[in-house]
């Protein structure tokens, strides 16, 4: 004990005979477990170490070293359990190191963020009452089980299907866990087939760490009210968050039965709102599609590799004004070369998990995880998963690879 205290001392009295400028430099280069430890050092280093301008610093940077390492290395994955039961699913890196352990998660049905939201990721268990969720920080380790929200006390269908997402609230700088569930049978003898929402915020005090509703006003849209909205959601894609908001792709086998579109849901003011289909999409059955961000911007991705097209297109929204238009066409036909046909047409499904230094990351649901790079056209496979995935192709298999994306972020 007496000899880590000298050491902080002669860490703290180094540093501070450098100029401010070179403390920082140094500081900006320490990896995270450092950085955790010199926090402690005394409290105008816990104060500097855990502003938003050092770690916007830090981040950046660490985020350049990236383009040094191998592209696996930028993802995380979850590990399922063999069909023995017992064994824990776990969070790995694409390196293979083991980050967490999740002992009440059922095979197959637990889903990771496709990328983090500032900083975090967020983990669910959509068949567990007690922890169905989970947010972590990859980089330092750091986890929190929330509470299970109160609507899922011995009622299945407010559990599943459900779909929930991870956002950011830039004004009160905290982040909320938001989800959607069936709030039929939540009173007795309540029968109405109304969508409900409720949200959990980090970081508020003992006495706010609690699942609530909205704020008033927070009602989900009536045109999207109904039981169809979890038909239509819960078979595609978690939500993607982008410039303050949640946004669902709501894209029904009945189209007859409700409009296709994305809702929208602001992190900060507690809303909803909702946008319809864009003008350039055919909806009638040609191609699937789902949403990502790329480059700050919400994007929606149309799989056409399975008709005549054989393409993947990737749509932009807000380019000049509130519409979409078409900013990337992915010709497998003719990119195919570079990583073997199968590995992009042959799956049913596929995800664009984001971006990261120009190049693509897209997983598919036979556990390949392949990239793409816009300038010169390659596609590359650069990940497998463990065997049971290439046989059981759904689309929740999409949901088991993330992006991973250095920050300090705090998970409280």
């Amino acid at each position: 004990m007496a000899t880590m205290t000298r050491n902080k001392k002669t860490a703290r009295t180094v540093l501070s005979m450098l100029p401010e400028e070179m403390e920082l430099e140094v500081l900006t280069r320490l990896p995270a477990k450092s950085i955790l430890r010199f926090s402690a050092v005394c409290r105008r280093w816990a104060a500097l170490l855990s502003s938003d301008e050092f770690c916007s610093t830090w981040t950046k940077l660490a985020e350049s070293t990236t383009t040094e390492m191998e592209p696996a290395a930028q993802l995380l994955f979850l590990s399922l359990p063999s069909c023995n039961a017992g064994e824990p699913t776990e969070l790995r890196t694409g390196g293979g190191t083991q980050l967490f352990t999740l002992d009440d998660a059922r095979r197959k049905f637990v889903a990771i963020s496709p990328a983090p939201c500032h900083g975090l990721s967020l983990l669910h268990k959509p068949l567990s009452m007690s922890e169905p969720y989970h947010v972590l920080n990859a980089t330092t380790r750091a986890s929190a089980k929330l509470p299970p929200p109160p609507s899922c006390r011995g009622n299945w269908a407010a559990l599943y299907p459900s779909t929930a997402g991870l956002g950011f609230d830039a004004r009160a700088k905290t982040h909320k866990v938001v989800r959607l569930f069936n709030g039929s049978g939540e009173r007795s003898g309540d029968k109405s087939p109304t969508i409900k929402c409720e949200l959990y915020t980090l970081g508020s005090g003992p006495a706010d760490r609690r699942w609530r509703p909205p704020s008033p006003g927070g009602v989900v849209p009536s045109t999207l009210a109904g039981p169809e909205l979890l038909t239509a959601t819960k078979d595609n894609l978690e939500p993607v968050f982008v410039d303050g908001f949640l946004h669902w792709l709501v894209n029904p086998t009945m189209p007859e039965s409700m409009p296709v579109a994305v809702l929208s849901f602001s992190v900060a003011d507690e809303t909803f709102g909702c946008w319809v289909r864009p003008p350039p999409f055919d909806w009638d059955g040609r191609g699937t599609a789902h949403l990502t961000e790329l480059d700050g911007r919400l994007c929606m991705v149309r799989d056409l590799r399975h008709n005549s097209a054989g393409l993947l297109e990737i749509w932009k929204y807000g380019n000049g004004g509130d519409c979409w238009s078409l900013e990337l066409r992915i010709d497998l036909a003719l990119a195919a070369q570079h990583v073997g046909r199968d590995d992009l047409t042959g799956p049913r499904h596929v995800r664009v998990l984001g971006k990261k230094n120009r190049v693509i990351f897209i997983a598919t649901s036979k556990g390949k995880v392949v990239t793409y790079d816009p300038v010169c056209g390659a596609l590359v496979t650069i990940f497998q998963l463990g065997g049971e995935t290439s046989r059981a192709e759904t689309r929740l298999s999409l949901s088991r690879v993330s992006l991973f994306k250095h920050s300090l972020a705090t998970v409280y």
